[in-house]
């Protein structure tokens, strides 16, 4: 018998699980180990109470391996996690709606002399010059909504894309809306043509500087081997729903169910949904996590308990939204969208987190990058 308790692999660890100073994170490992058994971690002796042990441990490095050892007459056995430190961390969000391509469309249409007089850009303007959010608008090549695609989209606006591109970045998300789930059973070959394509067009008509690495794909689902299609073109983290999530406004469960979570079993989602909300896997070398809210399916009230909600050290809070709900011509229009964005920007300001790209470094914390 051995075991550590206290953590599982592939834990993500910041300020708030030991004490860090600029060189380590010490933290506690707990495991249980039978009575007459010798324990380390890491090659050093442990402290002893019946079953249980404890010792502390130094991480040093981003990615750290904790190797619990036990040694009695019966055999020897070890235990090795995969940890990492998320080194000088802070609170932090990042902000992205899903789905995007009615915006592309009513600008290629009435040609305004900018882009922010178009209503959900002008919206999203004021809502970064009032907090400082950041926005990542993951593309659709094709609106299937109205048979226009971003290939049609002038390039007009290059320069203005550009010069806001502090704050407003633009990702790939799908060829289309329909079919739903277009990744769960495609191949590496379609999920990379479908992106290079979304990616020519935005350097075309923005620069390639505005493009930014999607942390999300269509219906959050695919193959975990088409991962390295997404890695050798920048992504680092995934997020999704992973546990009782719902597909459109109104669906109930009567059973929580692993669904948009790139097909992870139920125990990363359940220490996903309920125990850290953040997952870092070996395996692919790519962080996973869970949306803190979605404001197409939260009211304003919801936006309120979902801040309430957040464990004190969880650092790095995921926001999300669908484009379409903003858009009066949209069967599932939200009368009060961008308001619902806005409050959930507002939230996130007041209660310390600061807006940052969850592509760049571990979720917008850069340190490990210096």
């Amino acid at each position: 018998m051995l075991e550590i308790t206290n953590l599982r692999d592939g834990a993500v660890l910041n300020r708030h699980h030991g004490i860090e100073t600029e060189n380590y994170l010490e933290i506690t490992v707990e495991g249980i180990a039978d009575p007459q058994a010798e324990v380390t971690v890491n090659g050093q002796p442990v402290k002893r109470y019946d079953r249980n042990f404890s010792a502390k441990v130094r991480l040093t490095e981003k990615i750290n391996k904790i190797q619990a050892a036990a040694s009695d007459y019966f055999g020897e056995r070890t235990l090795t996690l995969t940890v990492m430190w998320d080194r000088a961390s802070f609170k932090r969000y990042n902000f992205f709606f899903d789905d995007c391509s009615f915006f592309l469309r009513s600008i290629a249409l009435s040609r305004p002399k900018s882009i922010f007089d178009e209503m959900f850009l002008g919206r999203l303007r004021s809502i970064h010059e009032k907090y400082g959010s950041h926005f990542m608008l993951n593309l659709f090549f094709h609106d299937d909504h109205h048979d226009f695609s971003i290939s049609d989209f002038p390039a007009d606006y290059r320069a203005e894309f550009q010069s806001n591109k502090d704050w407003l970045r633009l990702s790939f998300h799908a060829r289309s809306e329909f079919p739903d789930r277009p990744y769960q059973s495609a191949d590496a070959a379609t999920l990379a043509a479908d992106y290079d394509q979304v990616y020519q067009e935005v350097c075309r008509f923005a620069g390639p500087e505005c493009f930014i690495p999607p942390m999300v794909i269509h219906w959050a689902i695919t193959n975990p081997e088409n991962f390295h299609v997404l890695q050798e073109r920048g992504t680092q983290c995934l997020s999704g729903g992973f546990l009782g999530c719902i597909s459109h406004i109104g669906e109930k469960h009567s059973i929580e169910i692993t669904d948009i979570g790139y097909h992870y079993e139920q125990d990363v989602a359940h220490y996903l949904k309920k125990a850290a909300h953040l997952w870092y896997d070996r395996k692919f070398d790519i962080i996973i996590l869970h949306n803190l809210l979605c404001c197409n399916y939260d009211d304003i009230e919801m936006l309120g308990r979902r801040f309430a909600s957040v464990a004190p050290d969880r650092d790095a809070v995921s926001l999300m939204s669908h484009e379409q709900y903003s858009y009066p011509d949209y069967f599932n229009y939200i009368p009060n969208h961008l308001d619902r964005v806005e409050e959930a920007c507002r939230l996130a300001t007041e209660n310390g987190y600061r807006p940052v790209w969850f592509p760049e470094g571990i979720l917008g914390n850069t340190s490990w990058d210096k």
